[in-house]
């Protein structure tokens, strides 16, 4: 086993007194590794359910050294996916570079069945395409799957009560299901719909051409375009709406960034680790490889942003970026419609955004963040480094260099061994921030008095199920989107090791008149370029969901899950 300074799997915040979170972080991969998951896969198990399966898999096998599958079928064969593997054993084997190794033998296992009808697991996934279903007892899989968004979404439920089974006691966050919890990415209601009765605004063969601009492609962003890409490829998805679907899309992403192989696989489900390169070129590169149009920009969304041949986006852009300064690039985009997302620990939102309609745009979120030198201020105490240079740090693609890191050493926030994996690597690093992972506190410690001191104990475990949970989320809104079936209005919130799922609510505009959208210049060329909304259109301000009195309970204050 990997010492605690060395495991990818963790990362520890606070104080690193000994006994303290290098005891705990021990103890974290002890369990982890002392602990086999059993997958049971029914036999009916279509195609779709399969590769929901296969997701769940590629997560949990980045935590847990044991991942064994019991296929009932017999054959153990896995339909085309977006992983490229033929069965489970070419699966768990493709996944060889980030699946952790230890000599610890097996103490505890825990099993989860997909579909399974007997009642011998301890985790039981059901659902299909839009519906999500988990229980402590056994659940059907629904026949005709096409997409299996509902089985993703459950899946990554299913990965969260794992580490709440095997971590809890050792202050993972989380609500243990008890009985069954039922609910759905339509309106994100504890309730399942039924397909037929979905309202659909127009025919699926009948949409225009849906371009689609992936506005950085970081972990939620490759999970959203891998997951698209399951439901839309002629070559993972043989069904007439995939082929619809493919049809009309117009794939473009943007990110100047490359992917690191030694940090990114392990909040990062569509990776298999071992990636290098561009993030656009090679995510653009699969998915022409699948027989989908797209482009790539290795570029910074401002630049893109500049040198495209048209004002605006007629479209849908998709914003996974978490700084300042890229959100509010993203919203200079002035795009027809935004989809943004944004992750803390293992909570997690998704919006729709238009610009000057009321409601948040994508900047809106951001206005009352605070001023750079305050900002500055805060870092500059949690990681030791003076302010001036904190504020070159802040700046787009600065990394920390060897002597910012030493600084960070010297002035106790960080430990010593981990020097050389945080040269090169971006601020947000040295921040106490938790991005795709669950914190864990030790139970029994003054938590709150220590964190506001920033030495609080606590363990951040990677959580790979937000990323990919994130990901359904933005796929299942693309497909609604482009097939004319309700989308959310406008913002679901949730936490994926909380139970029951989502909360939706409409968040109004910034109300300080500082938001670029209440600029009348930028108001009157969004006007120009896409007229007035029409009814049917996301962000609409009649017939919302939050309306009707059987909807998920609403928030009509600020989130409470933090921004970006």
């Amino acid at each position: 086993m990997n010492s605690w300074v060395e495991d990818p799997r963790l990362r520890l915040l606070g104080s690193q007194t000994v006994g303290g979170p290098q005891e705990s972080a021990i103890q974290v991969l002890h369990r982890l590794d002392e602990t086999e998951v059993c997958v049971a896969v029914a036999a009916d198990a279509n195609d779709a359910a399969r590769v929901a399966v296969a997701a769940f898999v590629t997560m949990i096998a980045r935590l847990v050294p044991r991942v064994v599958v019991v296929d009932s079928s017999g054959d153990g064969r896995l339909p085309n996916n977006w992983w490229q593997a033929a069965s489970w054993a070419d699966l768990l084997h493709r996944l060889t570079p980030v699946r952790p190794v230890t000599d610890l033998p097996a103490t505890r296992q825990i099993s989860v069945g997909f579909g399974v009808v007997q009642p011998v697991c301890d985790v039981y996934v059901g659902g299909g395409d839009w519906n999500v279903v988990l229980a402590d007892y056994p659940v059907v899989l629904e026949i005709g799957a096409i997409h299996g968004f509902g089985l993703h979404a459950a899946g990554c439920l299913a990965v969260s009560q794992v580490l709440i089974k095997v971590l809890a006691d050792l202050g993972f966050p989380g609500v243990e299901v008890s009985g069954s919890v039922e609910t759905n990415l339509i309106d994100h209601r504890l309730c399942l719909v039924d397909d037929p009765d979905l309202p659909v605004t127009h025919p699926t063969a009948g949409f225009d051409v849906a371009r689609i601009g992936f506005l950085g492609v970081g972990s939620v962003g490759t999970s959203a375009v891998a997951l698209l890409a399951t439901a839309s490829s002629p070559m993972l998805n043989g069904s007439a709406v995939a082929g619809a679907l493919a049809a009309a899309l117009e794939v473009t992403a943007v990110d100047k960034d490359v992917f690191d192989p030694d940090r990114n696989p392990y909040r990062y489900p569509a990776l298999l680790g071992g990636e290098t390169g561009k993030k656009s070129t090679e995510m653009v590169k699969r998915l022409l490889q699948l027989g989908l149009t797209a482009e790539a920009h290795d570029t910074d969304v401002s630049t893109w942003n500049t040198n495209k041949k048209e004002p605006g986006w007629h479209g849908v852009v998709i914003s996974s970026v978490d700084t300042l300064s890229g959100r509010l690039d993203v919203a200079d985009v002035l795009s027809k419609a935004t989809l943004s997302a944004g992750v803390s620990g293992t909570e997690l939102h998704v919006q729709w955004e238009r610009f000057a309609d009321g409601f948040a745009c994508p900047f809106c979120d951001f206005v009352r963040a605070e001023p750079p030198l305050t900002q500055a201020g805060v870092y500059s105490q949690v990681t030791g480094i003076p302010i001036p240079r904190v504020l070159a740090l802040l700046q787009d693609g600065a990394v920390l260099e060897a002597s910012d890191v030493d600084m960070a050493i010297t002035a106790g926030r960080v430990p010593a061994p981990r020097r050389d994996a945080l040269v090169s690597a971006p601020l947000s690093d040295l921040i106490r921030q938790a991005y795709a992972e669950a914190e864990m506190r030790p139970q029994g410690g003054d938590a709150g008095a220590d964190a506001a001191s920033g030495d609080s104990d606590v363990v951040a475990v990677a959580s790979p199920q937000v990323s990919w949970f994130a990901g359904t989320l933005i796929a299942a809104e693309l497909v609604k989107h482009m097939l004319g079936l309700p989308t959310v209005d406008r913002r679901v919130d949730l936490d994926v090791a909380g139970l029951p799922a989502g909360i939706v609510r409409r968040p109004h505009a910034d109300s300080t008149g500082t938001c670029i959208c209440h600029s009348g210049v930028r108001r009157r060329w969004y006007r120009r370029m896409y007229g007035d909304p029409p009814a049917t259109e996301v962000g609409r301000a009649a017939d919302s969901s939050v309306d009707r009195a059987d909807n998920s309970p609403v928030l009509s204050g600020a989130s409470p899950i933090l921004e970006g």
